[in-house]
C-alpha cells in the first residue's frame, strides 16, 4: 500500500481553534451559540477528543464562508493518517487480492 499522507495532519478542531476561534476572538461558548451546538459538544471538538460530522461540516462552513468539503477532508485525512499509522500490523496481514 502507498503511503500517500506522510505527515502527522492537524485534528480539524485544532484547525478550527486556531484558525477560525481565535483569530474572530470567539470563546468556545461563543461560538457554541452560534453554531446552534452545546458548549462540551464544541469542546470536545477543538480539544481533539471528537471529529467533524457531515452536520457539523455544514454548520462550519455556513458559519466561516467555507466549505462542507474542506472540513470533511480535514476529518478524513486526520482519521485516514492516524489509521494508516496505528494499524499496520492488521493491513499487513490484508491479502492482495489484485496483483
Amino acid at each position: 500500500m502507498k503511503k500517500f499522507i506522510q505527515h502527522n495532519p492537524p485534528h480539524p478542531g485544532e484547525i478550527l481553534l486556531e484558525f477560525y476561534l481565535d483569530p474572530l476572538g470567539l470563546t468556545v461558548t461563543e461560538a457554541s451559540d452560534k453554531l446552534l451546538i452545546t458548549r462540551p459538544n464544541l469542546s470536545t471538538i477543538v480539544n481533539k477528543r471528537a471529529g467533524i460530522s457531515p452536520l457539523m461540516a455544514l454548520k462550519l462552513a455556513r458559519a466561516f464562508k467555507t466549505t462542507p468539503h474542506y472540513w470533511m477532508n480535514l476529518q478524513a485525512n486526520y482519521d485516514l493518517w492516524h489509521a494508516m499509522n496505528n494499524n499496520k500490523s492488521v493491513t499487513d496481514r490484508v491479502e492482495q487480492l489484485v496483483k
